[in-house]
Parts: C-alpha cells; structure tokens; sequence
C-alpha cells in the first residue's frame, strides 16, 4: 500500500527504530556487565561510581569534590573528573535501583538510548518541515553512521554520545529555516520551548568537548534569529503567533524546564567554578590538531584513514578513525545544498564559520574555538569532528530531486556513494570490543572489599595529569598499564592513593614529593631498612586493608622481597593492561 505523505512518519519511525536499535547492539555485542580495557574505558564507569557515592540532591544537587577517597590520605580536589551528568544520573540510578549498589552493563544501555535519541529526535524534528524521507535518512546519518563518535565508544564514551548537542542544533536550525522561508508567522510556541529546554538538556553532556558545540552554534545563529523575529514582530502584535495546537505538549515542555535546570545548572556552575583554578595551567604535552583536507577522505576500500596512513602527509594528529570525515558523500550533498541557498545567507553563514571556527583550530597556534569560555580545556582539534555530520547534514537539507536527466544521475551517483561509505565504514568499530570484567576479577576484589580496612595501596601506583604533571617527577613509572587501577575502587570500595587526572596542579601532588613516593616508585627500586619501616608505619597508621602489588611491573626481587615482608598472596587476578595483581593483607605485618 502506497503511504501517503502525511502517514509516512509513523511506518518510517518504526523502521529506523528498529535500524538503529539492531545496529547500536551490534556495536555494543555485550550487555553482561560493567566494561573494562585497562584505560579510559575505566573511566566513565568510575566517573558513575563517584557519582553515586557523592552527590546530594537536596535542596539541590551538590558533589562532595574534596575529600581523600583517591590521593589517600594526603586528600585532593576531584573538580575535574570526566563528567556527564545524564549519563552520571543515568548510572547512579541503576547502580543503586538495579544494581543493589554493584556495578553492572548501565553504560551499554545509555549508549544504545543515545543512538536511538539522536536519530528518532531528528527525525521528528526535520519531518514537519524537510519531509519523511530526509528526516529518515537524516536520523541515520547523525546517529549510527557518525562513524567519528561511533569509533569513539567505548574508549571515549564522553565523545561518542551527543545526542542533546546535536538535537540542540537541528532545533536551532530548524527555527532559523522557518523564520527565513516563512514570513508571515513566527514558528510555533512549542518549537520555541523545546529550543529552551534543549540548551539546558546540553548541559549534561560533556561540556568541554560536546556541549559546546551546540553552544557556539546558537550563539552563531543569535544574531541571525533575532534580525529575523525582530523583522516579523515588528508591527504585527499577537496575530503573528497563530492559534497554537498543542497546549498540553506546552505545558508539559514548561513542567520539563524547570526540572532540567534543577538537575544540571547547580553542577555545571560548581564544577565551572572549581575549575577556575586549573584554566591557565599549561599543558606539557603537545596539542593535538586535524588537517582540513581530512574532509575529503571517503569510506572507500584502499582510501579510508585505516588503509591508508594519511598522517605522513598531512602531519597533524590522528587519535582515531573517521577523523575530519563526515563522509565524502555528504561533503558532496553539503556543497549542493549551500548553492541551494547561496542566496539566503541567514541559513548557510552561522554554519559556515563554526565549520571555519572548526577546521583551522591548533590548540596553541590558532585556538579560535578558545574565545568561547566552554572550550577553555579543549586541547584536540580533531574532536570537533562529533559535529561534522551534524553541520554537513544542514546544509545538505535543502538539496531537492533533479529535473533534468543529468543531474539525476549525477544525484543518483551520490546516492550510491552514500550507500557504500556507510556499509565499508560502519565494518571498523567492531574491531576494538572491551570486554566485560572477568569473573576471577569480581572475585579477587571482593577480597579485597571484605577485607578490614580504610584503603588499598596499589603498588606501584599511579598519580599524574595528562598535562604532566607528576611525570617527570616519577609519580607514575607505568603509565600505560596503570593509568586506570584507580577505577577498580568501583567495585572493592577502598580509598586509594593514586589517580589519573586531566590536569593537576603542582601543589597537589606535593605531599607525595614529601613522602619520597618518587623513590620507591622507581622501577628496579631495592627496598631498604627504612623503605619498609616507612611503608609499614604508613599503611598501620592510616589503616589500610593492604596491597594489591603489580607483580608483573616489578622485579623477580621485588616481588620475593614484598613476599617475604608481608607474606604469601591471599588472592589473585589478572587486569586489563596492568597485569597480575596479588593481594598481600596489612594484617600480615609484625
């Protein structure tokens, strides 16, 4: 039966639910429990578990920030952890409603809700106004083939889940279109309010390096709506309105405002202004750009960023697939949109400076994103491409079906190109699939957890910033396999004493200086006589349950010299990049 065009958002809704739903398990593959790769993947779960155990939510949400639940006992500001208060909110409810307060597969969920979200939300925002069948194909492109964010879960799950940013900006969008094509009415009340509460709904997401970009977007297109209502406003009184039909999605939209302020304005302004502090420590490491030309590259066999290593010609950074490429396709469908609308610049200039804002951003050299207060902590250039799609797409809206015979083909070209990059590129983020944490894990820190005790010392330990910060200064010998042991806490509930962070203030990692950490830290270190009475008095007097030793980080003598101080190991596991871990109790020590 042939759908009617007033029909066909139903059918096609279900549809690409169902598209989406099916792909994003596919990418997830396993919802048995919490995951864990031993790096940032880590992350994110513990940002939840912290969460969970430190917010009071009355008489309006607050986080206990400084305290010595990591850098025990020594204590330190938790102002900049990784957060993202929807999926933070997201994971302490079913942390404590269906987990019984375990860890569990919440973070899977969230980001299948938020592919789902991304494209059934542009879809019944673009409908009304681009039609069924763009807004089908338009769900889909922000949603499972963003292949940027998609390779991005879940090692960094922060990047990999927009979908408030990006709604935020397709409503923006939307009522700009409206305003420009339409001038005899303002869009409707309802449209004005859900624009509202999507800039308020941004803010749970991560604000640095996602928020943000819906952010400079409505704050690009500001100027642009407000010539244009001010135009219709002007002289016409209420009339301009029209009679609004939906008085009760309204009221409900005004219930919604209030109650998304309360959750995420008292938290976004603590953590912004605890993060004062740490907004003009330099960064150590080198910033991180993107080559503009990376725009072109296609889903192609033999020519996409995996088979061909672009980077030694370019000469700028490459963190990870589909970097700077929404999709040669879509480039090609943008550009034919903008001739489109060359005309009405109100539609295509705010899009196209955030795209300029974007593409020539270098940290240190031309940090143009960095005149916006949000992007104050924004060090990679190339992650601005989680909005390519997204602007790209906007531009392509206004393509319509050819009339000539030429560009029809020409169209059906591009079509055919769309749907090969989506099959050949949609085959990579697959290829990298953390696995749930192992039973024998569970097990060993559940050990850990009933045993007596205030802390667990990891041994070695690991404290330094992505900024450097206790690098040099050997806080942290082995990074890559230990960067994430702290996030093990989540399921054994000590206190512990080291941390990664993304920035850290050098005073912050004095009292370890103090306590000549740095020497016993040093891989190969020979404990002496006054080594161990040191680490003796520190663990009695500040009551540790005991050590998890990294044996595999240490020496066969370090290893015999712990055994035969503290004794024999009561449990051990092997960790996701850091090893075998033993368990030796501090009840062991004369």
């Amino acid at each position: 039966m042939k759908l009617r065009p007033d029909n066909a958002h139903l059918p096609l809704s279900m549809l690409l639910t169902c598209i989406v739903g099916g792909l994003a398990v596919w990418v997830v593959e396993d919802f048995s429990g919490p995951l864990s790769d031993g790096g940032d993947t880590d992350f994110y779960e513990y940002v939840g578990y912290f969460f969970a155990h430190n917010l009071t939510l009355w008489p309006v949400p607050h986080l206990d920030l400084i305290h010595d639940q990591t850098f025990y006992p020594y204590g330190t500001n938790h102002t900049l952890l990784d957060w993202g208060w929807e999926r933070d909110y997201w994971y302490a409810f079913c942390y404590w409603v269906f987990g019984k307060g375990e860890p569990g597969p919440y973070l899977q969920y969230y980001y299948a809700y938020s592919l789902l979200v991304s494209a059934l939300g542009t879809f019944w925002l673009l409908r009304a106004t681009f039609g069924s069948t763009k807004a089908f194909v338009a769900g889909l492109i922000v949603s499972v083939f963003n292949f940027y964010c998609l390779w991005k879960y879940p090692v960094h799950l922060n990047i990999s889940v927009v979908h408030w940013t990006t709604l935020c900006m397709i409503c923006t969008y939307r009522l700009l279109y409206e305003l420009v094509t339409n001038p005899s009415r303002l869009p409707s009340l309802t449209l004005w309010l859900l624009w509202m509460w999507l800039h308020i709904q941004v803010l749970s997401q991560e604000l640095g390096y996602v928020a943000g970009f819906a952010l400079t977007f409505s704050a690009l297109c500001a100027p642009f709506l407000g010539w244009q209502v001010w135009l219709r406003a002007k002289g016409m009184g209420r009339e301009l309105w029209g009679v609004e039909k939906r008085i009760g999605l309204n009221w409900f939209l005004v219930g919604l405002i209030p109650l998304s302020l309360w959750l995420y304005l008292p938290l976004t302004w603590q953590i912004f202004r605890g993060a004062q502090a740490y907004a003009e420590t330099p960064l150590a490491m080198k910033p991180f750009w993107s080559h503009p030309i990376r725009l072109l590259i296609p889903y192609w066999p033999g020519f996409d960023s995996f088979t061909v290593y672009y980077r030694k010609w370019l000469n700028d950074s490459f963190e990870s697939y589909g970097q700077g490429s929404p999709g040669l396709y879509l480039v090609i469908l943008a550009g034919v949109g903008w001739w489109a609308t060359r005309r009405k610049m109100a539609l295509w200039v705010p899009i196209a400076i955030l795209l300029l804002l974007c593409l020539v951003y270098h940290p240190v050299r031309l940090p143009t994103l960095s005149v916006f207060p949000w992007f104050s902590f924004n060090r990679h250039g190339g992650r601005a491409s989680l909005v390519y799609p997204v602007l790209f797409l906007l531009l392509a809206l206004s393509v319509q079906w050819p009339k000539k015979w030429p560009g029809q083909i020409a169209f059906v070209a591009v079509l055919l190109l769309m749907l090969t990059e989506w099959v050949w590129g949609f085959r990579y983020p697959l290829y990298y699939n953390p696995k749930p944490v192992s039973p024998s894990v569970i097990a060993y820190m559940k050990n850990v957890r009933d045993t007596p005790g205030e802390a667990v010392l990891d041994f070695p330990f690991c404290t330094i910033g992505a900024d450097g910060v206790g690098d040099k200064e050997g806080l942290c010998p082995y990074y890559l396999q230990q960067n994430a042991v702290f996030t093990f806490r989540r399921f054994h509930h000590k206190k512990v004493v080291g941390q990664y962070w993304g920035r850290l203030l050098p005073q912050q990692i004095q009292p370890f200086l103090g306590d000549h950490w740095p020497i016993l830290l040093e891989p190969g270190h020979e404990f002496t006589p006054t080594d161990w009475q040191f680490l003796d008095q520190f663990l009695r007097r500040n009551r540790f349950a005991g050590i998890n030793l990294y044996s595999d980080l240490l020496t066969p003598a370090q290893r015999l010299a712990f055994y035969q101080h503290y004794g024999q190991p009561m449990a051990r596991a092997r960790l996701p990049m850091a090893g075998r871990v033993e368990f030796l109790r501090a009840a062991e020590i004369d």
